[in-house]
């Protein structure tokens, strides 16, 4: 900002890491602390003022004028667009900014909205490819879209709905909450809300109605219908401690410039005044916690610890008699749904407006609300209606998933489904099912429930084993066989060598992890892994006293341990290691 000002005055500027006004005040002020103990009065200040600017080589006229230089007085106005605005242009813009302000001391805004016309004036065409996978058709997709806008901005809001009759199309009251009824700070939120307002107002416009309304206008003709999709719309605001309707017609859209589409996915492609509101707020979680939530979620469902359950944001709607509830999220599992509630404190009409919906959902037996321990007196009377998980700061995915263990377990069920044949049939074909698909065979979520669903399979030569899953016993017995002339082949190899070796030489364990391999190893009483580090681990073949490998018992279903040996041959004999699985085994049960 300096650069105008050119020759040694300039250099000094710079040498002192001073470059804007701000930072030449506060050298100002440091030389005042210094040498006038921080005050200086109406006498001194020329003085002062006169040998602070000689430091720099300036006049006493140029530093005052550097001091102020980014005042509102000083600021330049410059055009940004190809051609300078036209009369008309300035006074729309007005407009909108007035448009924004009224909005800004909104408590809210209501819209009647016809759900054909607008389903019919956006197609789902505008929709991110992530919401536009889970609409329906008629009233559904206009819920879908009328959230996806509202959460997009970060606004607040209601639906409600009259049912369609032979004459009439479902119509949709959708209610945005403004910043007087929500949060009290007027700025960023009421930016939001406006752009919402835009938008919705200006759905179902073509560019050919938008020249249409500017026509008319300059004819001063004057309609009181907005779009096809639009039946209505109003706010009620609030001036100087009183409260108006502020009605929204086609007069006030005639006003205001053009909106011909919604925003997308990206922040930075909505117009600057909405970005301010929107950076800031939640685009796509309606808080904080739902957003930790879902994250600490699918970081167990990576780790295979949600024992099954699918998390799904903004499921589809459930319609009350006359109004719309829309959970949070819906867990899913085989056939069962099970719908997911945060419920937050907010404002105390907030809080009545939940209950109300809640009290008409109580016989449903598929919804789960997650209330913070602060707010326990306030949901007392809907708390013995419905399986609630308490939470204090953060909603815990552990504890829910153990709520829904102790409301929802239909282990009971799940067994009797098991197809045993048909899984029989299976491992003797493959010979050998890991683990991990033994679960979606046997219908089991929990490391604590494979046992006893693998016993509805296990005998007739087929045998299960915790960390391994499912085989024949004549596949395992060939299996070891070939595995120990592999060990002594190599002479005393690297457990990852034999690891390698294993996956390439048989098919059944190319995707089969190290643990379940090593599980494997651990049957064979004459297979011990050495550890000479946490790094280093080698495999080799131990017999026993008479030089003959240990044998094993295939009666049943399972391994049985060596034969108990003299105590001579217990001491010559090296101790058996055991190996304990590196999968997490479960936490509760």
């Amino acid at each position: 900002m300096f650069q105008g000002i050119g020759g040694e005055s300039q250099s000094l500027l710079e040498n002192a890491g001073i470059t804007s006004p701000i930072q030449l005040r506060l050298a100002l002020y440091d030389y005042v602390n210094e040498h006038r103990q921080g005050f200086l009065d109406a006498q001194e200040r020329a003085a002062t003022l006169q040998k602070f600017s000689a430091t720099y080589q300036l006049g006493a006229s140029d530093l005052e004028y550097l001091l102020a230089l980014d005042s509102d007085d000083e600021e330049v106005l410059t055009r940004e667009t190809p051609r300078p605005p036209s009369a008309q242009d300035v006074a729309t813009l007005y407009n909108q900014w007035a448009f924004e302000s009224a909005l800004f001391n909104a408590s809210n805004v209501r819209f009647i909205i016809d759900c054909n016309a607008f389903e019919h004036a956006q197609s789902g065409n505008d929709l991110p490819a992530s919401a536009a996978g889970q609409i329906g058709t008629g009233i559904g997709t206009v819920v879908k879209r009328l959230c996806y806008l509202a959460r997009r901005l970060g606004v607040y809001y209601d639906l409600t709905y009259d049912p369609s009759s032979a004459n009439t199309a479902p119509l949709l009251h959708l209610t945005l909450y403004g910043p007087q009824e929500m949060t009290g700070a007027p700025q960023q939120y009421g930016m939001r809300l406006a752009r919402l307002c835009r938008l919705l107002l200006g759905y179902g416009s073509s560019p050919r109605q938008v020249a249409t309304i500017a026509h008319e206008r300059n004819k001063q003709k004057r309609s009181k219908t907005l779009t096809n999709a639009i039946v209505e719309a109003e706010a009620t605001v609030h001036f100087l401690q009183r409260s108006y309707c502020f009605a929204m017609d086609q007069t006030l859209l005639s006003l205001l410039p053009p909106v011909e589409a919604a925003p997308d996915s990206n922040v930075e492609e909505l117009p600057a005044y909405a970005q301010r509101g929107t950076t800031d707020a939640p685009s796509i979680f309606d808080s904080n916690i739902e957003q930790s939530f879902t994250e600490a979620f699918i970081a167990l469902q990576n780790s295979n610890a949600v024992e099954g359950w699918q998390l799904l944001r903004e499921p589809e709607p459930l319609m009350l008699e006359h109004g719309i509830f829309i959970p949070d999220f819906a867990l899913t599992r085989e056939q069962k749904r099970i719908y997911v509630e945060i419920l937050g404190f907010w404002t105390p009409s907030y809080r009545e407006r939940k209950l109300q919906k809640l009290q008409q959902l109580r016989n449903r037996g598929d919804i789960v609300l997650a209330i913070p321990v602060e707010a326990r007196e306030a949901f007392a009377s809907i708390a013995q209606m419905f399986p609630i998980a308490w939470y204090a700061g953060q909603l815990s995915a552990t504890e829910l998933i153990k709520l829904l263990r102790n409301r929802y377990d239909d282990f009971a069920d799940r067994l009797a489904s098991i197809d045993s044949a048909a899984v029989r049939q299976r491992v003797q074909a493959e010979g050998f099912l890991p683990e991990r698909l033994c679960y979606e065979l046997l219908h089991a979520y929990r490391r604590s429930e494979l046992p006893q669903a693998a016993e509805r399979v296990s005998g007739q030569g087929i045998a299960f084993s915790a960390g391994i899953g499912l085989y024949k016993l004549d596949w395992m017995e060939q299996l070891r066989t070939s595995f120990v002339l592999l060990i002594e082949n190599l002479a005393a190899p690297s457990l990852s060598d034999v690891l390698r070796e294993a996956r390439a030489r048989w098919s059944s364990l190319a995707d089969c992890g190290d643990s379940t391999i090593e599980a494997i190893l651990g049957l064979w009483p004459e297979v011990r892994v050495s550890r000479s580090s946490i790094f280093e681990a080698t495999v080799e073949v131990v017999k026993d006293g008479e030089g003959q490998l240990y044998t094993i018992n295939n009666e049943e279903t399972t391994v049985s341990a060596p034969a108990k040996k003299s105590g001579r041959e217990k001491r010559t004999i090296p101790k058996k290691r055991v190996v304990k699985e590196a999968a997490q085994g479960d936490l509760w049960n």
